[in-house]
């Protein structure tokens, strides 16, 4: 208690003598003591100390009611703040505590007892005050200095509240520009209409300076004592490291098809002509009659190898992709109708050119259909496989492949080559797929694309 220094700003001269007085009697030297009556006073008062406890009254020389409160905390924002309150103003001096100030004490229940106990707890609090206050500093300090982009989302429409000096620099504008708007509005591309939840996710968002970056978001909420929700998100850029993938995959994807050529070339004009040439030698022998039969068998089983071989190079190098992307599908869909197995509904809008194409990876789109028609023909049972491709007012492309098949549980299926080979196509060709599928009620898939 000795050591406090005790601000009075009080413009009664008997009363802050009184105050004076009582405080002595506690134990506080005068020499801590300092009366005021004004904000002009407590204005040169700031200029050489900083109190720890300030008795203040409402009505001062020059100022009152709220705005002495205001004027006095901004010029001592440390120190405990206890109201001298008389009946008349005692529910000013309540909306004062509910804004900050310490406590208040009525004037005609002033006494040394009472003040003590004040001071006491004003001290207390003072000094848990100072510690929150530090403790939010090397928060704030660890927040802003942190090298990963983090943001602070408020409210369950997650608009942006505070943004640290790396989410800056990824965006490339300062905070004020990012305050207050939602995270969604830097979506782009496939990412663009999709919502920002709790469960974050992966995102293609648009910079200030026109980049496009793939970014991964990673969101969890926080306890907070304010009335909204509030949630701290990580910001991990992945554009980098997408972009080594892409190329990897671009080398080795190169790679693959070449051999697949050679492969499928190899197929067509060696061991596929060689078999023509076997099955003409051999619709040429003459057989007995107890042969015939025999005969029957290894004719229809050559045919079959002919047209297995000629099916493995045609699947290994679809020379319909020559010809571009739309040719190439309605080659698959007559190829599919005419085997009869299942039904290949091709459905393009008229308006779509193959122009419209240039801009999207048609090889592993292709690919990425073929398996899914793969995985329809194995697995689902279906009748009816569809292709349904539409062009929106902008030009953008979009498809939706779907069956009639059995369906599956999403949540457990096991992933195996197909659908892994499906997934890694989408990423490395910058293709997004969204996958609904229900037991029983066939599959869906969403085809988007980043271009």
């Amino acid at each position: 208690m000795k050591e406090a220094q005790i601000l009075i700003i009080e413009d009664d001269v008997v009363f802050a003598e009184m105050v004076q007085f009582q405080l002595s009697t506690s134990g506080i030297s005068l020499e801590n003591i300092i009366s005021i009556d004004s904000i002009v006073e407590a204005k040169e008062i700031r200029k050489y100390q900083e109190p720890d406890v300030i008795l203040l009254d409402l009505n001062i020389t020059d100022s009152s009611g709220v705005e002495t409160y205001d004027s006095i905390k901004d010029l001592f924002p440390l120190a405990s703040v206890i109201v001298l309150s008389g009946m008349d103003d005692e529910s000013i001096a309540l909306e004062i505590v509910s804004k900050g100030g310490q406590d208040y004490v009525l004037k005609g229940d002033l006494n040394a007892q009472i003040l003590n106990k004040t001071i006491k707890y004003g001290l207390l609090r003072r000094q848990l005050s100072i510690k929150v206050q530090k403790s939010e500093r090397k928060f704030k300090d660890v927040f802003k200095k942190s090298p990963l982009p983090i943001i602070q989302l408020v409210g369950e429409e997650m608009t942006i509240g505070l943004v640290n000096n790396a989410a800056q620099e990824l965006y490339k504008v300062d905070d004020q520009e990012l305050i207050g708007k939602r995270l969604t509005s830097f979506n782009s591309g496939s990412s663009k209409d999709d919502l920002i939840t709790s469960n974050g996710g992966r995102f293609i968002q648009l910079i200030s300076d026109g980049t496009q970056i793939t970014v991964d978001i990673e969101i969890s909420q926080i306890e907070s004592d304010v009335s909204k929700i509030e949630f701290i998100a990580l910001i991990i850029d992945r554009t980098k490291e997408l972009e080594f993938e892409k190329r990897k995959f671009d080398i080795i994807s190169h790679a693959e098809e070449s051999e697949k050529k050679k492969i499928a070339r190899e197929l067509h004009d060696g061991l596929g002509q060689q078999m023509v040439l076997l099955n003409l030698l051999f619709q040429n022998l003459e057989v007995k009659e107890e042969q015939k039969s025999n005969y029957k068998e290894l004719g229809d089983l050559l045919q079959s190898c002919i047209r297995e071989v000629k099916e493995i190079a045609y699947n290994l190098l679809p020379p319909e992709l020559e010809a571009g992307f739309i040719n190439a599908m309605e080659r698959f869909a007559h190829r599919i109708n005419a085997i009869g197995e299942i039904e290949f509904r091709l459905e393009m809008e008229e308006s779509i050119i193959e122009s419209d194409m240039h801009s999207i990876d048609n090889f592993n789109l292709y690919r990425i259909i073929q398996e899914l028609f793969n995985n329809t023909i194995k697995h689902a049972n279906a009748s009816v496989f569809t292709f349904h491709m539409i062009k929106d007012q902008f030009g953008k492309i979009s498809i939706t492949i779907s069956d009639d098949g059995d369906g599956f549980d999403i949540e457990n299926v096991e992933h195996g080559l197909g659908l892994a080979n499906i997934q890694y196509r989408m990423n490395m060709s910058g293709i997004s797929g969204k996958f609904h599928s229900d037991i029983g009620k066939g599959t869906h898939v969403d085809l988007k694309f980043n271009s």
